[in-house]
């Protein structure tokens, strides 16, 4: 692979080169009225940050495809893409309760890739594919009791589910024999936290997962902020509308989605691509700072709730 600071006709960076930077500057946030004028800039930003990733999804290195291990990691990065694209869809439709599940999505998504190639092994990755199947090898379990009851009579439905799991049993070239006795609770023998706390981002664990997770499990925290409304007397009344979404959450998804861009293609493409890459990086979480100084210097003189 040729030098990539001295390649300007490299694909990857030609098309960095496109894409639209949005500028952020004190003279124009300082005249931002409410939360609104920041949500819309910081969308701005998000849509930067989800094209770096786009960009990375689709930059394979020096095969033309990726072999099973790789895709693990270039696979996610797909999925970073398309969970960045619900924190844009659920914000723009000011789904504040929505957008904080797929925030949440999108951490775990980067610590995986994180962690991934990190401390890439075969036996890492077969570590993560075998976890992947819990849910296929229960499933399957349970259909063949079920064939065996019936003394050996398969429904339909049953053929079809069967042969879909041994479909993607066969497309990550695992036997299902070797997953009997599998017992392993989180894959690389970490949960997410000691992933997190790996790759230095278990500050970030707390309000980009643990916080977050109360949105996925219908916890209280979710149902007394989104769903419910009160006088504060402790009697409440059913909450219908859609949260606020805030600022926050966008800059803090952006940021995040920049470690894993940097991360991948150092693993994709090696240190000089990645070198030029980080330019671009550096300078919308320069960008990402300034919104966020902003957004503080906005917040500072009011008080709940009228914080908008």
């Amino acid at each position: 692979m040729t030098n990539a600071s001295d390649d300007q006709d490299h694909p990857v960076l030609n098309a960095f080169n496109e894409i639209e930077k949005p500028l952020v500057n004190e003279v124009d946030t300082a005249k931002f009225t409410d939360e609104d004028d920041f949500n819309r800039l910081g969308v701005s930003l998000l849509i930067e940050a989800g094209s770096y990733v786009c960009i990375a999804a689709n930059t394979l290195g020096e095969n033309e495809k990726w072999d099973r291990d790789t895709a693990a990691i270039g696979g996610n990065m797909v999925r970073l893409y398309k969970m960045i694209s619900g924190v844009l869809d659920q914000t723009t439709q000011r789904r504040r309760d929505t957008s904080f599940i797929f925030a949440r999505l999108v951490f775990e998504t980067v610590v995986t890739i994180r962690y991934l190639i990190k401390h890439f092994s075969p036996d890492l990755v077969a570590s993560y594919v075998k976890n992947s199947f819990k849910h296929e090898v229960k499933l399957r379990r349970k259909i063949e009791q079920n064939i065996a009851a019936r003394g050996g009579v398969i429904l339909p439905i049953e053929d079809r589910m069967m042969k879909s799991i041994d479909r993607s049993f066969a497309s990550a070239g695992v036997n299902p024999s070797d997953l009997s006795e599998y017992r392993e609770r989180n894959w690389g023998a970490r949960n997410l936290y000691e992933k997190a706390e790996d790759l230095g981002m278990d500050d970030a664990y707390l309000g980009a997962f643990s916080g977050p997770s109360q949105a996925v499990h219908g916890a209280w925290g979710d149902i007394y902020s989104h769903c419910l409304q009160t006088d504060g007397d402790e009697l409440f009344s059913p909450n219908i509308e859609w949260g606020y979404p805030r600022p926050q959450l966008i800059t803090a998804t952006a940021s995040l989605s920049l470690f894993a861009v940097n991360d991948y293609f150092g693993f994709v493409c090696g240190p000089d691509l990645q070198e030029v890459v980080q330019g671009h990086l550096s300078d919308l979480a320069t960008r990402l700072d300034a919104f966020n100084r902003a957004h503080e210097a906005y917040l500072a003189p009011k008080e709940w709730p009228r914080i908008r």
